[in-house]
């Protein structure tokens, strides 16, 4: 009835064969019986097809439900089709009075192979039509040709495209070489195929050389006849001017010139023609649409929930089984199949070529040899054009129609990651053959020319380079000599270094939020700019300079394993004692840092940052080397030690009259007295609210979460739920508002929720935080989160998973040289205890020490941890 009510549509009919012939006929009889208030009879067209189907939120995907769609498209109104598998299915259980007609082969408007059609009929229904609206029938002019393979996706861009081409006489599909423009223009121009007016025209121009044979290269394609004497242009109008009629240009990019001067003269002076154009930048004329064509759909890292039904891997798939390759899809192939499509930028040559490397490479070893991309892909169809045939040829193709300044500024942009603003470029690029100024219409003219995406943020543009093209280029520098690439790396590696250093004073002040944004932005750039620091002789101030800026930032966003490694080495040089005060700099970075990986050297470091100090009478530097120093010392269990260091730190900091510092030396010193069984002791909570006071007089959020949280921890030894969790709901709103913070604040809240019976909660938690850990090798974090869900598990009483869980936390505690601190060390014992209650002396010890030597998905597995 609501199809009705359309007067046209598409559904589904689930069930057996008989059954859906059967609803299939009563339906369109019922239609046939019913009128429009004028008496006209509803006409609805229905598409039959047999196939596969996922259910989404959004409604029915998969393949078979657009070749269901493409069937329908074909019919007249009135008229039900079946596909061939369909026919095959319902032909011996139809009812007695509906049979099938066949109505031969039909090529569909998915462009790909024919579909043998048959038509329904069966009394009450009309029987004759015209033609079917398929690509083969005479009153549907065009010239668009067959495809080999099938069009996968793009329902988005398709239901923006129509529209699009339908309103504008002008449309340019804009994007890198090899992400589909000619294939989704191909489709758009199927589907607007309707037998009305003069038709589609396909004029492909990738074998036109001279911009003279652009518009007689169209006029051969359309039929129109010139002669001598008189532009091809002027003939060309002439014979358009009467008609309505779509042309796609295909490849525009080499002959611009021409291809805008032809349609621009279209434009204006034929008004019933509309063009669809392929290129790597637009045209440039008067009323032209610009789309620019997108790589294929693909989930965020963090959400793979349908992943398998995403454009990238559906394309792969298809052509994976193309090439007879047998693909089990598990949950591990997924995951290999999503890596290899977000290493190809979602790219659909790139994914095509990789698909068919499947002939002969495993789906784990095609994984493995994609940072060969350039030599592995290769091996297409050899019916494509030669510049397709190949990753390298179509990204060359592109290359060579820059210019000489174009093509510099493309290369060096490949010292980039991840992206990089305008003024990045411009310090980067400008080198003594190209001038600042000269940058901006460079970069845009590679963006116009889809070598460089430009991706809108609040603060403006920010462009970057697909992954396939900055390898690309990344090669190119590497051919055009050592010494500008040794240039362009230590351009990356000032520029950087000199944004570090602008943001260092803000990362502690009332304004951190903003610069730790701005430099998480810019983290993969900052890394290649610290390690080209680490890799050059010489180097060692600059690599200790990078310390010494961003250690809150790494403390707080990005303190991974390879850049601890090279610090560890840089400060060991015998150069790096050439300036005591910033050694003393980047060994409290790195003490703070590597704490969660080794609390023995977090503690060596520390010492020896206090020790140069003293040495060289710098008291900002002392306080802060001996605050870094309390924290670790507490930790690695010399709670006396530690008190010590932290009470001359408070002492020292007082003596500066520096809130920042003030507060820091107040939350160390805190946090032993938290440590050593002296929460309770007379002044601690007024020494904490001083030290809370001073963090927000400072603006420093990052540290008023610190002590929020280090407080809820203190306050859980003495049982008061309630106040923990009001101290952690302040620690997670200073977490949000600095966009990042440290993961005891996620397991100090599934104690909270444990104690209040919301095991679940506890557990989501503890997954966040056993996944963040995970990522930043942060085996300390590990550990808590893995004790938390042994606890769970004996709280649910399975008590031979706790077990092994609990001798999985203790390795980790013992490897870090961490001890379990309080509460958890408390709430430790408790599950200890009640599970060899329930095991018994023998089994749980047995348990425990498999636990302590299980591998970390094993330790995944009994977690529940997805």
């Amino acid at each position: 009835r609501e199809i009705a009510t359309q007067g046209d549509g598409f559904f589904a009919v689930f069930g057996s064969p008989r059954s859906c012939a059967a609803a299939v006929v009563s339906m369109q009889q019922a239609l046939a019986a019913r009128r429009w208030a004028g008496n006209e009879p509803v006409r609805v067209r229905m598409g039959v097809h047999a196939g596969e189907a996922t259910e989404t939120t959004t409604g029915l995907v998969g393949y078979d439900i657009h070749r269901t769609a493409r069937v329908a498209a074909v019919a007249h109104g009135g008229q039900v089709l079946l596909s061939s598998t369909a026919a095959e299915l319902v032909r011996d259980t139809l009812p007695e009075t509906a049979r099938l007609r066949d109505l031969g082969l039909h090529r569909l408007k998915d462009l790909s192979r024919p579909e043998h059609i048959f038509q329904l009929e069966a009394a009450g229904l009309q029987s004759e039509f015209p033609p079917l609206r398929s690509l083969d029938n005479p009153a549907l002019a065009n010239n668009l040709p067959a495809q080999s393979s099938r069009f996968i996706g793009r329902e988005h861009e398709l239901d923006e495209l129509r529209p699009l081409v339908e309103s504008h006489r002008v449309v340019t599909l804009t994007g890198a070489g090899g992400s589909g423009k000619t294939r989704l223009a191909l489709q758009v121009a199927a589907e607007l195929l309707d037998g009305s007016g003069d038709g589609v025209w396909l004029v492909e121009l990738a074998g036109v050389s001279d911009e003279d044979a652009v518009a007689p290269g169209i006029a051969e394609t359309l039929n129109v006849a010139v002669q001598p004497g008189r532009p091809v242009l002027e003939f060309l109008v002439d014979a358009l001017l009467p008609q309505r009629i779509l042309i796609l240009l295909d490849n525009c990019e080499h002959v611009i010139g021409a291809c805008a001067k032809v349609v621009d003269a279209l434009v204006r002076r034929c008004p019933q023609v509309h063009l669809l154009t392929t290129s790597r930048e637009p045209l440039g004329i008067a009323g032209e649409a610009i789309y620019r064509v997108p790589s294929l759909s693909l989930p965020h890292l963090e959400e793979e929930e349908g992943a398998s039904q995403c454009d990238a891997v559906t394309l792969f798939l298809d052509r994976a089984a193309d090439q007879g390759a047998r693909i089990a899809m598990d949950s591990d192939s997924l995951s290999l199949i999503l890596s290899i499509c977000r290493r190809l930028d979602g790219m659909p040559l790139a994914i095509e070529l990789a698909a068919a490397r499947l002939r002969s490479l495993s789906l784990a070893d095609l994984s493995d040899r994609l940072h060969q991309r350039f030599r592995l892909l290769t091996g297409g169809s050899r019916s494509a054009l030669p510049r397709q045939q190949t990753l390298r040829a179509t990204v060359d193709w592109s290359y060579s129609l820059l210019n000489d300044a174009e093509q510099a500024v493309l290369r060096r942009l490949a010292v980039f990651v991840e992206g990089f603003d305008l003024q990045a470029a411009e310090m980067v690029t400008s080198l003594a053959d190209i001038e600042v100024f000269d940058i901006t219409d460079l970069v845009s003219s590679l963006v116009d020319k889809s070598l460089v995406v430009a991706d809108p943020t609040a603060d403006g543009l920010r462009y970057r380079l697909l992954e396939t093209i900055r390898q690309f280029a990344a090669e190119r520098m590497v051919e055009s000599g050592a010494q500008e690439a040794s240039t362009v790396a230590a351009a990356h590696r000032d520029y950087f270094l000199a944004l570090a250093e602008e943001a260092a004073p803000q990362t502690i002040g009332p304004h951190q939020s903003r610069w730790f944004e701005r430099l998480r932005m810019e983290s993969a750039n900052l890394r290649r700019a610290f390690e080209y620091a680490v890799e050059t002789p010489g180097d060692t101030e600059l690599v200790l300079r990078f310390a010494r800026a961003l250690r809150y930032f790494w403390w707080v966003h990005d303190r991974g394993r390879p850049v601890i490694d090279s610090l560890i080495e840089a400060v060991e040089r015998p150069e790096s004692e050439n300036d005591p005060a910033l050694l003393v700099d980047a060994l409290v970075t790195l003490a703070l840092c590597v704490r969660t990986y080794d609390n023995a050297l977090a503690r060596r470091t520390a010492s020896r940052a206090a020790a140069i100090a003293r040495q060289i009478e710098d008291l900002s530097h002392l306080v802060d080397a001996l605050w870094i120093g309390c924290a670790v010392t507490c930790f690695g269990g010399d709670l006396e030690q530690g008190r010590r260091l932290g009470a001359e730190a408070v002492e020292r900091a007082r003596q500066l009259g520096d809130d920042f510092r003030l507060a820091s030396a107040l939350g160390m010193y805190l946090l032993g007295a938290q440590l050593s069984s002296s929460v309770g002791e007379e002044g601690y909570d007024e020494l904490l609210a001083e030290a809370v006071e001073r963090a927000r007089r400072a603006g420093a959020l990052f540290l008023t979460q610190v002590l929020m949280n280090n407080a809820a921890s203190a306050t859980l030894r003495f049982g008061d739920v309630a106040l923990a969790r009001a101290q952690l709901e302040e620690a997670e709103r200073t977490r949000v508002d600095v966009g990042g913070g440290i993961n005891s604040v996620d397991v100090n809240f599934a104690w909270v929720l444990r104690l209040e019976g919301d095991l679940d909660g506890a557990a989501v938690r503890l997954q966040r935080t056993l996944r963040a850990a995970r990522r930043a090798g942060e085996r300390s974090g590990m550990a808590y989160a893995i004790l938390g869900f042994a606890c769970l598990s004996g709280d649910r009483g399975d008590w031979e998973s706790s077990a092994q869980l609990h001798g999985a936390a203790s390795e980790l505690f013992d490897t870090v040289g961490e001890l379990c601190q309080e509460p958890e060390s408390g709430y430790r014992v408790e599950s200890t205890t009640l599970g060899i209650a329930y095991l018994g002396e023998v089994q749980w010890q047995r348990l425990f020490a498999q636990g302590r030597t299980l591998e970390y998905q094993q330790v995944l597995s009994l977690a529940g941890s997805p």
